[in-house]
């Protein structure tokens, strides 16, 4: 080949590298901006950028040759532009590796169009700026689940293997302090009878524990209106030993005149009492009764409860496990909830793994469908689809939107990179409180310092 036909080539490749160049150092800033919000696939990341900024420097070496005409330029040149060239496939398996988090199709799209660069350039550009609007995806990756963990283990701790009821007690809103007395005075103002009586009581009792002595006296007046559900919460407070003392005598009288007074858990109650009284033969076959000629799921579930705690049989978590997924998959949430315990407890196992899959194979469905699938991705150590998951389930806005909320917060606060992470956390945490009270106790503990630092940084 000719000096003129080299130098020809050597033109056509330099022109060529320098719109490659222009490509690069828009695909350098935003590698680096994926770089800096990710966790994920740093390995990959790391050498992306480092390629890039080799080929770059290539470039520069190239331009010094091809001004000075030296005859190794055209070498120069086939070496800059394949650097650059090896940046861009490494780029595009970063963005292969990235999916494997979130915004899944845009991140493998950007993967295979990166080694067309002038297309590549604008997926991946489009994907630093998604991430950019949405961090919660890619900067959640595992760091460890201190504060998750604690979230899962205070809820065990308050889910214990007890027995439950499909007891009637009123359900209260969240009120701030001044709706909570306006709301009371309006209770008060209708205690002419029985019903009203228990009303204000039972309302006395969330409101204001402290109250609980007011809060009697006016459950004991309904009671002695024959006010079935001020009877049945006499019994359990004397079942229990809450506001008063334990007494099972009085547990069992209230709950026989509740009973007589129409209320179809009092002999629920009476079951379980015969239980915890030692005599776990007669209460489990009043429960079996209650199974088979009602289908009582609460019955069903209560027998559960004598399985995994040894009441009247040996003990057999397995069974138990059985009968609360017949309970839950018919919609019992005390069922779901001693289910979501158990696997909780497991989910930091090396040892028990087999328990977890036992609870995690049974397809659940619904929303406690998706807490369980919430829980095999923080097993596997997926934080970012476990946020996600639960953050299906917050916008179900039902009986799990709370622990839900609780969890994505933890999640954020654990597994965050950015600063908006953590931010986002503690309002979720903050959020949890009037569904689970309990969250206050993280939302505590939680920096105060790393919380006014992260609202510095945004």
């Amino acid at each position: 080949m000719s000096a003129n036909a080299v130098a020809t080539a050597t033109d056509v490749m330099f022109y060529i590298n320098l719109v490659l160049v222009f490509i690069a150092m828009i695909e350098l800033a935003a590698f680096i901006v994926l770089y800096r919000k990710t966790s994920c696939a740093d390995v990959a990341g790391l050498a992306t950028i480092l390629l890039f900024a080799m080929g770059l420097c290539a470039f520069v070496c190239q331009l010094i040759i091809y001004v000075l005409a030296l005859d190794s330029a055209v070498y120069f040149v086939y070496l800059g532009l394949a650097v650059m060239y090896c940046a861009f496939v490494v780029g595009s398996v970063y963005c292969v590796f990235l999916s494997r988090n979130s915004h899944k199709t845009l991140c493998i799209l950007a993967g295979v169009f990166n080694i067309v660069p002038p297309v590549g350039a604008v997926f991946v550009t489009m994907l630093s700026y998604k991430i950019n609007i949405d961090t919660r995806g890619q900067s959640l990756v595992f760091n460890g689940y201190a504060y998750t963990y604690a979230a899962l283990g205070e809820f065990c701790s308050k889910t214990p293997a007890d027995f439950a009821d499909m007891s009637g007690n009123m359900k209260f809103e969240q009120l701030d302090k001044k709706r909570t007395k306006k709301y009371l005075k309006q209770l008060k103002a209708n205690t002419a009878d029985a019903e009203g009586k228990y009303k204000y009581g039972a309302a006395l009792v969330y409101y204001f524990p402290y109250k609980y002595n007011k809060a009697l006296r006016y459950m004991q007046k309904a009671a002695e209106g024959h006010c079935s559900a001020a009877l049945f919460n006499l019994g359990y407070y004397y079942e229990v030993g809450v506001y008063v003392k334990s007494d099972f005598k009085k547990a069992k009288s209230y709950y026989i005149k509740a009973a007589d007074a129409g209320d179809t858990d009092a002999a629920l109650r009476l079951a379980i009492l015969a239980i915890k009284n030692g005599n776990a033969a007669e209460g489990i076959k009043i429960l079996q009764d209650r199974v088979e000629s009602m289908g009582d799921l609460c019955a069903k579930y209560n027998i559960g409860v004598c399985h995994e705690n040894g009441y009247g049989v040996e003990p057999n978590i397995a069974k138990a496990l059985d009968i609360y997924t017949e309970c839950a998959k018919g919609g019992l949430i005390a069922a779901q909830k001693r289910i979501f315990a158990l696997a909780s407890i497991d989910i930091n196992s090396a040892q028990n793994g087999e328990f977890f899959r036992n609870v995690t194979d049974r397809d659940f469905q619904g929303e406690f469908g998706i807490m369980i699938n919430g829980l095999i991705e923080i097993k596997k150590r997926r934080a970012a689809d476990a946020a996600e998951i639960f953050l299906n389930a917050v916008r179900k806005k039902g009986e799990w939107e709370g622990l839900a909320r609780y969890l994505v917060g933890t999640l954020y606060i654990d597994c965050g990179k950015l600063p908006a992470d953590r931010k986002n956390g503690v309002e979720f945490i903050k959020s949890a409180i009037p569904f689970m009270p309990d969250a206050k106790h993280i939302y505590d503990v939680v920096s105060k310092s790393d919380i006014n630092k992260s609202k510095k940084e945004q």
